[in-house]
């Protein structure tokens, strides 16, 4: 039962972030400092971390037995979770690079627009 609800709320929840930021959609204060693709990145990130999640409760259904479904679960979710934080560090060290060069070379900055064009 446990794990039933698990899946189906963790998918509530992640499914739908995931989804609207692979479609470009954030909040406008996100929306003003960050970049359309650091949005996109952010949603794939979204996404693996969903898969972290669902790893788990996949494995119990496994078949395996519960010693080894905790080590497999445990390395796959530190995986995940390894490669989505370095999505995430990739996205905002992109913004960081951007906005520094962007203010050193003075063109087409308006006051807090973090220099993104659109």
């Amino acid at each position: 039962m446990f794990t039933w609800l698990w899946l189906i709320g963790w998918s509530v929840v992640t499914l739908p972030l995931a989804a609207a930021s692979l479609r470009g959609w954030a909040p406008r204060r996100v929306r003003r400092r960050t970049s359309p693709w650091g949005i996109r990145v952010r949603g794939v990130a979204l996404l693996v971390i969903w898969a972290g999640g669902v790893v788990v409760p996949l494995l119990r259904w496994s078949g395996l037995d519960p010693e080894s479904a905790t080590f497999f679960g445990s390395m796959a979710e530190v995986g995940v979770l390894m490669f989505a934080a370095g999505l995430i560090g990739g996205s905002q060290l992109n913004e960081w690079f951007h906005r520094r060069t962007v203010r050193s070379q003075g063109v087409g900055v308006a006051p807090g627009d973090g220099g993104w064009p659109g």
